[in-house]
């Protein structure tokens, strides 16, 4: 008898397990890589969100942010996040995982089995997949990403038949490092092809912003940007797809074309092969489901590649003369014109006879209503004005925040946020970095002689030869009084000797001009070298040692400070 009940029990069991499934309400976490700021993680989270709505109470729907863009590459901040999920987890263990994007899954393949023993994972968003990783994981699972670097290039030779020269932009974080890396291997291929030979395949993954807007407005025609992965720019600013990317395109006198259709279309970018998160979502939640329903997690098979698709602007289109027919006839065009009136009929007849009637209304009040038509005109005057003057103060704070109103130069408030920028990452990557103090000698005397208009007059003629003669990578701020600050990177301390002294001796020629008498001027120069594991004060301390001896010396010099 015992064993009928047991044989019984084998045969039903796979029936009663969708029951099962539904009584004890499966727990489903949603593991991130960025920010719900960040327009593709919010589209991709409705996805799965949307396609887990039936089978899963909301509750019951866990989802956390690494915020992986903003901490790239941040091992203190990935040891307080595991540290963190780790104690959370424990208590509140999930049924099945979903990442999404690179940085949730790499994360998942280091850390997962300490934080979530034997729990399945389904991953998608991966852009750069390496199949070696999983052997021995049989409870992994899910949705490349993958990129069509191949697909927009080979689009953008189609669209733009003239084309000689295509930039890609990335970064050096973790994901824009995967994606060059990619784009390398194609650009190898590239110049053995008779096809592409011809045209010239650049990688940008080393600028900051404003270098790159200034590089953006001075590409000539026949060349176009591909946008791969930008996290961070070399200082570690952020890159905002919502604020940078407009930037980028308004600069920019070629095309910009990019493959993440949520982030890009609409922000400027002209279109390309791109993909959709919210499908993405979807897809990689209905694999969630199937495990979840009781199918083996090794039977479930890792899908390829999301899908591309051509996608477009029709106002990028026409902005940079794009032939419409050179389209692939599947894409999808954005802003594409149709006749206002055939699309909102009934709301343009309501419109118009709103309008109608409001005149009929306007044309007694005018008549009647002479006096207060007058006021109103005489409060939006009033109104302008103070909106202009509160623009125009506006702007003019922002200016002086980090300006020297008298050189016009950077002030100390952005040299010292441009030098500490320069010091983590030269910390970091270990190249050179030099920084020098400029003194004007005497200076005293010729604000005591002359009077401080010419002392002004004195530290501009000064400012402007400074900025003139730095090379183009180096920044010169006021830092107070008469002293100014260079700092010069990938300058070692002899490059910096060489600068330096040519500053020395060009500032030595000039000529300030009053009335009849001719003002010469000299400067004493501290420099020192960057080394690793130097922060602002003491680098700063050194030059300053530097500028002392100098002073010392005799003024008219150049003095290196030396390193311990």
């Amino acid at each position: 008898m015992l064993q009928k009940v047991l044989w019984f029990f084998l045969l039903v069991k796979p029936l009663l397990f969708p029951l099962a499934f539904a009584e004890e309400q499966a727990k489903v976490l949603l593991l991130n890589s960025y920010h719900p700021q960040y327009r593709w993680t919010a589209e991709l989270t409705r996805g799965v969100r949307d396609k887990l709505a039936p089978a899963v109470p909301v509750e019951n729907l866990y989802i956390e942010y690494m915020d992986a863009r903003r901490f790239a590459d941040d091992l203190v901040y990935q040891k307080k996040l595991t540290e963190l999920l780790h104690y959370k987890y424990s208590r509140y263990q999930p049924d099945i995982i979903i990442t999404s994007d690179d940085a949730a899954y790499y994360f998942m393949l280091e850390h997962g089995a300490g934080i979530f023993p034997g729990v399945a994972v389904v991953f998608c968003g991966v852009n750069v997949f390496y199949p070696e990783l999983l052997s021995g994981k049989d409870k992994i699972t899910g949705i490349k990403e993958g990129m069509d670097i191949s697909g927009n290039l080979a689009l953008i030779r189609r669209l733009q038949p003239n084309i000689k020269r295509i930039i890609l932009l990335g970064d050096t974080t973790g994901l824009g490092l995967r994606m060059t890396e990619r784009a390398k291997e194609i650009r190898a291929g590239w110049l053995t092809s008779p096809v592409t030979r011809d045209i010239m395949l650049e990688i940008w993954d080393d600028f900051s912003l404003e270098e790159l807007y200034q590089q953006a407005a001075r590409q000539e025609p026949g060349t176009a940007f591909l946008v791969l992965a930008i996290h961070k720019d070399r200082f570690g600013h952020y890159f905002s797809y919502e604020h940078d990317l407009p930037l980028l395109t308004q600069y920019s006198k070629v095309p910009v074309y990019g493959m993440w259709g949520t982030l890009m279309i609409g922000n400027g970018a002209l279109g390309g092969m791109m993909n959709d998160p919210y499908q993405h979502g979807t897809e990689a939640a209905a694999m969630a489901l199937t495990i979840l329903s009781g199918v083996r997690v090794s039977t479930v098979k890792i899908k390829e590649k999301a899908s591309y698709s051509p996608v477009f602007d029709y106002h990028q289109l026409k902005r940079f003369d794009i032939n419409l027919d050179l389209l692939p006839q599947s894409s999808l065009v954005i802003n594409l014109p149709v006749s206002l009136y055939k699309k909102h009929r009934l709301e343009i007849n309501s419109i118009v006879a709103i309008v109608m009637f409001l005149i009929l209304i306007i044309s007694i009040l005018f008549l009647n209503n002479q006096e207060l038509e007058l006021v109103v005109k005489q409060r939006t005057r009033d109104l302008d004005l103070r909106n202009k003057a509160l623009e125009a103060n506006s702007n003019f704070m922002k200016h002086q925040a980090n300006t020297d109103v008298l050189t016009n130069l950077a002030n100390r408030r952005a040299g010292l946020e441009e030098i500490n920028a320069y010091i983590s990452r030269f910390n970091r990557d270990n190249k050179t970095f030099a920084l020098a103090i400029v003194d004007i000698d005497f200076f005293k005397n010729i604000n005591d002689s002359y009077g401080h208009d010419v002392g002004d007059k004195v530290l501009q003629v000064l400012g402007a030869c400074l900025k003139r003669l730095t090379r183009p990578g180096d920044h010169v701020y006021r830092w107070g009084g008469e002293e100014f600050l260079i700092a010069l990177p990938y300058a070692d301390v002899q490059a910096c000797l060489v600068i330096c002294q040519r500053l020395r001796e060009k500032v030595s020629e000039l000529v300030i001009n009053r009335h009849d008498d001719k003002i010469n001027i000299t400067v004493s120069i501290g420099v020192t070298n960057f080394v690793c594991g130097d922060n602002f004060e003491r680098l700063f301390a050194r030059a300053d040692k530097a500028l002392y001896d100098a002073k010392r010396n005799g003024r008219n010099r150049v003095e290196a400070a030396p390193v311990d």
